[in-house]
């Protein structure tokens, strides 16, 4: 199958994340990729923050609140009733912040390593992820924030929830900001055709 086939076929696909639908920030950059002969997508991110509890393994963690948005102070506050009593003293709930993660299928290595020439001063941790199947490119931000907030339904953090709240949504502004360079640059590119 050539590369254009193995494109429209999986552009073709419905939405399997977790969450169910493409982030809306992260479309127009999505659909200027696509838009390339040599790319396509085939995850993404656009930045998002969570409390989670459980193991930290995927089959034993469960997300109580999911934003993709910037929070408010309520957002870290405990509900207590979607916490397990039990499992609360054995698990924290945590906090986590994560950055802006994208999967992009490239035609040939060429392709690969023009689009990571590119986007390296903007996404210093972007790599190439896999060449067995297809060649993936992995672009990923760096902002990111762990930190246990509760444990046995106690607030541990001892610092001010506006303050964090505030660096939480700042990190996430700068993710925002970082994906319409990146957007930016690949359109105007001369490099990824």
């Amino acid at each position: 199958m050539t590369f254009l086939n193995e494109k429209k076929t999986f552009l073709a696909k419905l939405d399997k994340s977790k969450k169910g639908s493409i982030d809306e920030r992260a479309i127009p950059l999505i659909t200027t990729i696509n838009k390339k002969d040599n790319y396509y997508t085939t995850s993404s991110c656009s930045g998002r923050v969570y409390l989670w509890q459980g193991t930290g393994k995927k089959n034993e963690t469960t997300w109580l609140k999911v934003s993709h948005d910037p929070i408010t102070v309520d957002f870290l506050k405990s509900d207590s009733d979607k916490m397990d009593e039990e499992s609360s003293k054995n698990n924290p709930i945590w906090l986590r912040l994560e950055a802006f993660i994208m999967h992009i299928a490239c035609k040939d290595i060429d392709a690969a390593s023009a689009l990571l020439n590119q986007i390296h001063p903007l996404f210093k941790k972007s790599c190439i992820l896999s060449i067995s199947n297809k060649i993936i490119v992995e672009i990923r931000g760096s902002e990111f924030i762990e930190m246990p907030l509760y444990q046995n339904n106690t607030l541990v953090f001892r610092g001010d929830l506006n303050w964090l709240t505030d660096l939480i949504n700042e990190k996430l502004e700068k993710i925002w900001e970082g994906i319409d360079k990146f957007k930016r640059m690949i359109e105007y590119s001369k490099q990824t055709k």
